[in-house]
């Protein structure tokens, strides 16, 4: 298991290619790019944008991670809304194309949002959600599989998927090798154990973003090996799940002490 970066922890500002040099000098050894509204890689910028990212990422000694986004929160899968699920499909094939110009195997989706962390109802009933995911998801895979993309649906805090149970029993519905799951180590840690979630979704893991979560008095993200989730029985589970892809850190601090963190809590250091 590599550990990567994603891009947007250098913030919005810097370019693919003085991100891959600081992700490489920090001992990185994948960057994970991603689609943002503002930064230099945006749903707009042309391919040869996208593939000029991936060869100034690959220029730098890395591999190419997957491909994030967090457009999705603006236009669900699960909306109520028939044009906003429409939306929601056109940007996912999007992605995937964009993917394929970078030279990403893999596009990170949310794949439905019953309520923001600060909403006091839901946008949609959870069960509706499900079944909107699960659909979304079956008309998407053949659009992975043309390009040689696969999608991982990914545990936000969109109060869905809240349960490894239902993460598995949405990609099994599915059942397609081109839907798998990305999986947020800190984004459970308030709600479960994230290697409980690891070993109930196991073999269907394509990529995982690693997070810490501290609990108790002013709960909330905390920077890694800092909170409660338990690292050593992290990485056992992945291990026990055969799980040999990235480790990609997403959030904010410095680079240097990001990757000695990563070291700390792997084993490594």
């Amino acid at each position: 298991m590599q550990k990567g970066i994603s891009i947007s922890a250098f913030g919005p500002a810097l370019s693919p290619a003085e991100a891959a040099k600081q992700a490489a000098a920090a001992g990185f050894a994948i960057l994970e790019p991603a689609v943002t509204e503002s930064g230099p890689l945006r749903i707009d910028s042309d391919e040869a944008a996208y593939r000029a990212a991936g060869e100034a990422i690959r220029a730098a000694g890395l591999r190419i991670g997957p491909l994030a986004c967090d457009l999705h929160w603006n236009c669900s899968f699960t909306s109520p809304d028939s044009q906003a699920r429409m939306q929601a499909h056109e940007l996912a094939v999007a992605l995937l194309d964009r993917a394929r110009w970078v030279g990403a195997s893999v596009v990170i989706v949310v794949p439905g949002v019953v309520g923001g962390p600060h909403e006091k109802a839901p946008r949609v009933r959870y069960g509706e959600a499900l079944a909107r995911a699960a659909s979304a998801l079956r008309g998407l895979w053949p659009e992975a599989e043309r390009r040689g993309v696969r999608i991982a649906v990914r545990n936000a805090c969109g109060r869905f998927l809240l349960s490894p149970v239902e993460m598995r029993e949405l990609i099994d519905q599915v059942n397609s090798p081109w839907v798998a799951a990305c999986f947020d180590v800190g984004n459970v840690r308030h709600i479960g154990y994230p290697q409980d979630w690891i070993a109930t979704v196991a073999r269907r893991i394509a990529c995982v973003h690693v997070s810490d979560y501290r609990i108790g008095p002013g709960d909330g993200d905390c920077f890694l090996g800092d909170g409660d989730v338990d690292w050593p029985a992290v990485i056992t589970a992945l291990k026990d799940a055969g799980y040999e892809g990235p480790l990609i850190y997403e959030g904010p601090g410095d680079p240097a002490d990001v990757s000695a963190r990563m070291d700390r809590i792997t084993g490594r250091a």
